[in-house]
């Protein structure tokens, strides 16, 4: 008979291309790795592995023998939350990952009420884009992730993978000015001769905000890339240059310089990511019901 262990550590070997990556994410040493797998080959009968250059991929049987790996796994997770839904009070480790200004402005709130609610769970919070809380989501390293899109070109396509939706949440354009009322949109296509604050080349809201450009007839002219927000907007203060934020980015913060909504109107979806046979958990339900939305 197959162990459901071994399967596992298949699994993880296709996910993650080597025996050393996957004994990582399982715990155990390589060598440990190695000879359960080579056991699992003697019972399965078939080569499950071959090597490609330094890295390491399944044979076509081992890819199908992983598939059913995914199959036994979500059916454990779903026991577990069945299980764990019998007892009287909610413990353990939740672990979670947001884009940073939803770690900054939902998850303080959200952590804090899940401590009052339920003391014996612990809470982890990493702050992550949503291409990686994605991964991590798919490689079972955290259990629930909150993420964003902004156009068709981020849109999360994930089958394995369940979008609740928490909110949207407006761009503003941030230039350099004196503060007040929001007034009238900016029109994209006036900021076209500006120098450009803009996030890193591989965050969605960039590529939105590019693509958003280009279809108003211009390419920004990026004089600096940043991932910090706070970073973003204290150089738009000193008046080096334009940026686009959104709304998350601009709670509780006091910004000098005129903040305003764009024209024609952005905005991103933000929502929760989990593996539906792991919603029913009492600790993913639990906070799916503490995640909020900031009140203004």
């Amino acid at each position: 008979m197959l162990g459901v262990w071994r399967l596992q550590l298949l699994r993880e070997v296709g996910r993650r291309g080597t025996i050393r990556a996957a004994a990582e994410a399982m715990s155990i040493t390589p060598s440990a790795v190695s000879q359960q797998l080579r056991i699992l080959e003697a019972e399965a009968g078939v080569t499950l592995l071959e090597p490609v250059g330094r890295r390491i991929r399944l044979t076509e049987a081992g890819q199908r023998l992983a598939r059913h790996a995914d199959t036994i796994t979500a059916a454990i997770d779903a026991a577990e939350a069945d299980l764990a839904a019998s007892r009287a009070e909610i413990t353990g480790t939740l672990r979670i990952a947001a884009f940073p200004t939803a770690a900054r402005a939902i998850l303080p709130g959200a952590i804090a009420q899940l401590g009052r609610d339920h003391p014996r769970l612990t809470v982890t919070l990493r702050d992550f884009e949503t291409a990686e809380s994605l991964t991590a989501l798919r490689l079972d390293e955290v259990d629930l992730a909150v993420v964003d899109e902004y156009d068709d070109a981020t849109r999360i396509v994930e089958p394995a993978i369940e979008l609740i939706e928490l909110s949207t949440d407006p761009l503003y354009a941030a230039v350099p000015g004196a503060p007040g009322p929001a007034g009238a949109p900016i029109v994209l296509r006036d900021l076209a001769e500006a120098d450009w604050i803009m996030d890193t080349e591989t965050s969605n809201i960039r590529g939105a905000v590019e693509r958003a450009c280009a279809r108003a007839g211009f390419e920004p002219r990026v004089r600096s890339a940043c991932r910090d927000y706070s970073v973003i907007i204290a150089l738009v203060e000193a008046g080096l240059g334009v940026a686009i934020l959104p709304g998350l980015a601009l709670r509780d913060r006091r910004v000098r310089a005129r903040i305003a909504p764009l024209g024609p109107a952005m905005a991103r979806r933000v929502m929760v990511a989990v593996k539906p046979e792991r919603r029913a958990h009492p600790a993913i339900a639990a906070t799916l019901a503490a995640l909020h939305w900031p009140a203004e």
